[in-house]
């Protein structure tokens, strides 16, 4: 009885099919149906689509037109353009993707002045006097996903109904909440648009409307293919289901679940429009979500699996090897291939120092599969130099193909405000916390001067400011830097290091005034060379102290050098960082007494695989001077002699050793942060007032176990230290850098 209902359900199937108007139609005429592919948009998920169209060319489906949205309109879009399926499923799972969406290249190469690292900001506003403040239209800016769509897409016409096969690009008006479907004009705009996740991208404006994600508006848009002339439709379904109460655990989950509402409400819409001759196709994607984009090869196969599945329904559409040979030889006959690239150039000259990156760039757009390799480089560029803007296109001379560089130099001052937090402590004592703000004042002149102040408001109060002048406009460049610095933060004075309270607070205040000249050398470091004059106070808060309060001046030559090649200031994995600092205080320059002091830190990580063990040593001294707190260095707490309090132990001499090993044990979205890492430490550290009382018998041996997260909102440290002496401490910190 079930089976011959079955077959009743499916006879009934084919008769509605064969009556089909599109197939009467296509009968009557003699002519194959006009079939039109339809993509939906889905991040990662998209990657399906690769594998349905693998087997649409399989079973000689040939297609009339193609309309794409989001992921989906990137992968309908290059293979419009007669991009490969090979080299279609190398860019789905050989591009790094979430590099892509990070906008960053790595801290090695960044200019050192540019390199992030301490204070940590949290986020940044443009400030414009005329305007007011300009907050950022999304989490991402998105140029190098720009420049890597535009490095796919040289070659396409600006009229869509002229690429090999017709196309149409989705996409939403954030204005009105309209459709927009995009038919000609730059197709990497056109696709980026498409894209556009509302919050975390920044809209695109095309023809005077500002466009996000098509799938906010229509997600698979069905009626636009039927709109092409389309007789049948192949539509492919790789959205989000809705979450379960149970899965909503947080505010990110309940934000996807609004915008999956709106995307699958728009999919039913487009899903009742289909006909007897159409196919829907709906990839179970499984595990695979939005963001795993590391999994884009299974989807892949997920997709491919679902059309092979389907293959009985989609041999409707089918001709012959023949038939399908000759289609495809016509469509592609209007392909527009690459070729070679020959030379590289810039529409506004070159850029002192980009010789090797135009090597680089020559050498990568060379070869197809290196598309992705010659986008970054030109973000590097972009990120490297002093650029408002920058994007490239194909150039003819002499009969050879090249490619133009097309910078927008930045000639108006930048106004910006980063704003950032830090908590830190243990969790019996020792909290503090920390605002800090930074306004910067860049481009002031044609040689690129900047006018930094930083506030910080806490335990710790400082108030800074410095005009930065270089003096040539070289990568490698000398530069004057007058600054003022004010600095109030307390000190905690302790008997012994096994001591749990102290006996005394002190709180510090430091003013001082200083010029340096100096050697900015590219992305390797800087050197200074220079003069300062100020004062410094201790002043007892509370408590009984064997030290009585205590004014000096400060008069010193100064030398510094700091070289920074690491990939993270606060989880370090590659790279070193060298920072040393050399006072030659003297009365006569303005100092109450003569002095030398040298401050050194050393850090060296190793890495394999997952794993990271940092080696670091830090040695500072006074060379006898007088045990003044305000000049005096201190040790204590996680990864300074964990165990103890924050600065427990001071003198004029301190030397710390310590290795530090952690294990990445889970990557976090690129929307969230970068890692969650798991470690432990070994220290031997101590202080001394004098270099005579030195003796590695005095160390004090300590070590913790910590869990870190390389969070968007900086460094999250919660850490369990253990010092000799029965000193226990467990530490937690938010933004704070502790090695």
């Amino acid at each position: 009885m079930q089976r011959t209902l079955r077959q009743a359900i499916v006879l009934a199937a084919l008769t509605a099919t064969i009556l089909s108007p599109a197939f009467l139609s296509a009968q009557e005429t003699g002519e194959h149906p006009r079939v039109g592919l339809v993509l939906s948009g889905g991040g990662a998920r998209g990657a399906a689509h690769v594998g349905v169209l693998r087997v649409l060319e399989e079973l000689h489906i040939p297609l009339y037109c193609i309309v794409g949205t989001s992921m989906g309109s990137i992968v309908g879009g290059l293979y419009a353009t007669g991009t490969p399926l090979d080299e279609l499923e190398q860019i789905a799972t050989k591009t790094e993707w979430e590099g892509l969406f990070a906008d960053s290249i790595p801290r090695q190469v960044v200019n050192f002045r540019d390199k992030k690292d301490w204070p940590n900001y949290i986020t940044s506003v443009d400030l414009d006097f005329q305007t007011g403040i300009k907050l950022p239209k999304g989490l991402i800016e998105g140029k190098r996903l720009d420049l890597m769509l535009r490095s796919l897409t040289l070659t396409a016409p600006k009229d869509f109904d002229d690429f090999p096969i017709p196309y149409r690009a989705i996409a939403s008006d954030i204005e009105t909440g309209e459709m927009v479907v995009l038919s000609k004009g730059d197709l990497a705009r056109a696709l980026r648009a498409s894209m556009a996740i509302p919050g975390v991208f920044a809209p695109v404006e095309i023809d005077g409307k500002l466009l996000v994600d098509g799938g906010m508006a229509n997600n698979m848009a069905v009626d636009v293919a039927k709109q092409m002339g389309a007789d049948v439709v192949i539509a492919v379904n790789i959205g989000t289901p809705l979450s379960t109460r149970e899965q909503l655990e947080n505010v990110l989950g309940v934000v996807d679940q609004i915008t999956n509402i709106l995307t699958n409400r728009n999919v039913a819409a487009q899903i009742s429009i289909l006909g007897p001759g159409d196919t829907l196709l709906s990839p179970e994607m499984g595990a695979v979500t939005t963001a795993s984009f590391d999994r884009m090869g299974e989807a892949i196969e997920i997709g491919a699996r679902t059309a092979r599945g389907a293959s009985d329904v989609l041999g409707r559409y089918a001709v012959s090897e023949d038939a399908y040979r000759a289609v495809r030889e016509q469509q592609l006959g209007r392909a527009r291939p690459l070729g070679k690239i020959e030379f590289v150039k810039m529409e506004q000259g070159s850029v002192m120092g980009s010789g090797t990156l135009f090597n680089a760039i020559t050498k990568s757009a060379s070869n197809v599969m290196n598309k992705d390799v010659l986008a970054y480089d030109i973000f590097e560029l972009y990120k490297r130099g002093d650029f408002k803007d920058i994007d490239f296109t194909l150039v003819e001379e002499n009969g050879k193909q090249g490619l133009l560089i097309k910078a927008k130099e930045q000639t108006e001052t930048a106004h910006t405000i980063d704003l950032g937090l830090e908590l830190s402590g243990t969790f019996q004592r020792d909290n503090s916390y920390r605002l800090v703000a930074r306004y910067l004042a860049s481009n002031l002149n044609r040689l690129g001067a900047e006018w930094k102040n930083e506030l910080w408001v806490g335990q710790r109060t400082k108030v800074f400011t410095e005009f930065y002048q270089p003096l040539n406009p070289y990568t490698w460049h000398l530069f004057l830097a007058p600054a003022l610095e004010y600095q109030n933060y307390p000190v905690d004075q302790y008997l012994s290091y096994t001591d749990t309270d102290a006996i005394a607070r002190y709180k510090i205040t430091r003013k001082q005034a200083g010029l340096d000249l100096g050697l900015q050398m590219g992305e390797y470091g800087m050197a200074r060379l220079g003069y300062l004059r100020g004062t410094g106070n201790a002043d007892l808060e509370t408590g009984v102290s064997l030290l009585a309060d205590e004014e000096i001046d400060d008069g010193a030559y100064r030398a510094t050098l700091r070289l920074d090649q690491l990939d993270s200031p606060f989880f370090p994995r590659q790279g070193s960082h060298l920072s040393a600092a050399y006072l030659y205080g003297r009365e006569h320059l303005g100092s109450d007494e003569n002095y030398e002091s040298v401050q050194t830190t050393v850090v060296k990580p190793f890495s394999c695989g997952n794993h990271t063990v940092v080696l670091r040593g830090r040695w500072d001294t006074n060379f006898d001077s007088t045990g003044s707190l305000s000049r005096v260095a201190f040790l204590g707490g996680l990864f300074n002699l964990s165990g103890l309090n924050q600065d427990q132990v001071y003198g004029n001499t301190i030397a710390l050793g310590e290795i530090i090993y952690f294990a990445r044990v889970l990557k976090l979205s690129t929307l969230v942060g970068k890692a969650i890492y798991a470690g432990a430490s070994f220290e031997a550290g101590n202080a001394w007032l004098r270099r005579s009382d030195i003796s590695s018998q005095d160390l004090i041996y300590a070590g913790s176990v910590f869990v870190g997260i390389d969070s968007n909102l900086g460094p999250i440290y919660l850490g369990f230290g253990h010092a000799e002496g029965g000193m226990n401490a467990l530490y937690f910190s938010l933004g704070a850098r502790q090695f």
